[in-house]
């Protein structure tokens, strides 16, 4: 999120997990409409992987991954959150090989390293 920081610093923490749960339930239905699966949020970064845990062709993948960050961009471009918030984002997208894994023993979770 852009200026995410500068944004928050001004809400209550109530109001900056109400932005969020609000965004990134637009975010799960994009996932869920280009069939990718949504790895974890951390703060204010969402991230989403195409060929994994299902295994697929990579330029398939790519491709559904590429139509995903479109469509965020697009999702906040049009959205005024109920809070008031207009957000912006900026996507970053990687390709190449990765691990997947379950890591930890108290609160394991499933990562991807690569």
């Amino acid at each position: 999120i852009v200026s995410y920081t500068d944004i928050s610093a001004q809400m209550a923490p109530i109001d900056v997990v109400r932005m969020l749960d609000e965004l990134y339930r637009g975010f799960d239905g994009l996932c869920e409409k280009h069939k990718l699966y949504k790895v974890e949020t951390i703060g204010d970064a969402f991230m989403a992987v195409g060929g994994a845990p299902d295994a697929e062709a990579a330029p398939l993948a790519a491709a559904r991954v590429a139509r995903l960050a479109l469509d965020m961009v697009e999702l906040t471009r049009t959205t005024v959150l109920s809070g008031g918030q207009v957000v912006r984002i900026r996507v970053g997208l990687h390709s190449g090989p990765v691990v997947a894994a379950v890591v930890g023993s108290k609160m394991p979770r499933y990562c991807l390293f690569g």
